[in-house]
């Protein structure tokens, strides 16, 4: 695993990809024994950039840096973690972004322009000295067959060359992708198999496109995800296990399958496939309805696999069918003994901001007022509004004092004071 400042996690790229699964398979075949069932190799390597916001972080890095190598052999879990220095993976890993950043550093030259050959020799010789490292700690009932080991990586350095890289790696990448269709498969055969208690109310709802480029379906899936995601909640939908919603929309559905695995038990991805070429030539209007399409398709493909409320889904299906983007939706509801308040608002895009509406409903005489308070992102709403008060004559509302509401209401009145005469009066 790479770690730099900021940063942790991924894997190598280009012909290096898989590489460290070609080591895998020849340690699986040689008879390689341990009595540890995992080997966690970390790469501490330099960084040539660092993020907007962690500027400095890089200083907290080096220290950690100047520590390594390092290593720990938990017995009890069986598992062996060492981190080595690795200067030379800077420019593979960092290299074809350092120029979008500001904050930019360099390597030594020993450590530039490193060819696929060289740095394929690296990652053995950093393999074995972490081999090395395990074995001096070894105790007496451990195990970790480092002859093996060393062997079976001496032999495929020997063997390294550019035909070797780029045929191997086109051979795994066609096994991994059909390892990963299949595991999919058989994991999607397995939740239908299933039925799980659903008690988990639904928190998120999102559309992933990544595999159409940035902000390929926007701002539509961004106005059509906070409409379903108020209106399941608001119709109590439940889920077993998960919450979170995830909608993976891509051209075709073995990308949709690659997508689809949960790193976690909290949220689940929903299939949908998207004719993305035709849905470049069309009108706004019909590209609305082209996502609605494929959230819906994709919201079934979730409620099918796991049972959810059938009744439910098809309802908000419906319900958000009759006005689309136009759909108005209950933030709160307030009421006291003469007056009843209902907090509403209209998902819109980013940059116009959902308007944001009081509608007042007098008790005693029926008659009803409303008026529009303000916008806000759709992400803005819970710490602008986020207490509300009212009482015979006004209604109160007092924002979060948080400092992410510092942050993103910065242009935002933080408290303010509405006289529900003037909103019945209009």
């Amino acid at each position: 695993m790479p770690s730099t400042a900021g940063r942790y996690g991924g894997g190598l790229k280009g012909n290096l990809e898989y590489l460290v699964a070609i080591i895998q398979n020849r340690l699986d075949s040689s008879g390689f024994a341990s009595s540890f069932n995992e080997f966690w190799l970390t790469f501490f390597y330099s960084p040539l950039y660092v993020l907007p916001g962690v500027v400095g972080i890089e200083n907290d890095f080096k220290k950690v840096f100047e520590t390594l190598p390092s290593s720990f052999l938990n017995r009890r879990y069986k598992k062996i973690d060492v981190s080595l220095k690795a200067f030379e993976f800077s420019e593979h890993l960092d290299k074809a972004d350092q120029k979008k950043y500001e904050h930019q550093f360099e390597v030594d030259n020993q450590y530039k322009n490193l060819s696929e050959i060289d740095l394929a020799h690296v990652l053995i010789d950093k393999y074995l000295e972490a081999g090395s490292i395990v074995k001096s700690k070894l105790k007496k009932d451990d195990l970790f067959d480092f002859e093996t080991f060393k062997n079976v990586l001496l032999l495929l350095k020997s063997q390294i060359s550019t035909n070797f890289l780029e045929s191997e790696n086109i051979k795994l990448a066609a096994k991994s992708k059909a390892d990963t269709l299949k595991h999919a498969i058989d994991l999607r055969e397995e939740r239908s198999g299933s039925n799980k208690v659903k008690d988990k109310r639904i928190r998120d709802f999102r559309v992933y496109d990544f595999d159409l480029g940035a902000k390929a379906l926007y701002p539509y899936a961004y106005q059509y995800c906070e409409i379903f995601l108020n209106i399941l909640r608001s119709k109590n939908l439940l889920c077993p296990v998960y919450h979170h919603l995830y909608i993976q929309v891509c051209k075709t559905m073995d990308v949709c399958l690659e997508r689809s695995f949960t790193l976690d038990h909290w949220y689940i991805n929903g299939l949908s496939v998207i004719d993305y070429d035709r849905y470049l030539q069309q009108s706004d209007a019909e590209k609305e309805q082209t996502v609605f399409d494929v959230i819906v398709n994709g919201l079934r493909d979730i409620a099918h696999i796991d049972k959810l409320d059938s009744e439910i889904i098809e309802s908000t299906i419906q319900e958000i069918k009759q006005k689309g983007l136009d759909t108005e939706l209950v933030y709160e509801v307030i009421e006291n003994k003469r007056y009843k308040l209902i907090v509403s608002y209209f998902s819109r895009s980013m940059e116009e901001e959902s308007p944001i509406y009081f509608t007042v409903l007098d008790k005693t005489s029926g008659k009803s007022g409303k008026v529009q308070i303000g916008k806000a992102e759709n992400s803005q709403i819970y710490l602008w509004l986020q207490k509300i008060t009212l009482s015979g004559s006004q209604i109160k509302v007092k924002s979060s004092n948080s400092i992410t509401a510092d942050v993103y209401l910065k242009n935002k009145l933080r408290s303010m004071e509405f006289n529900i005469k003037d909103i019945l009066n209009g």
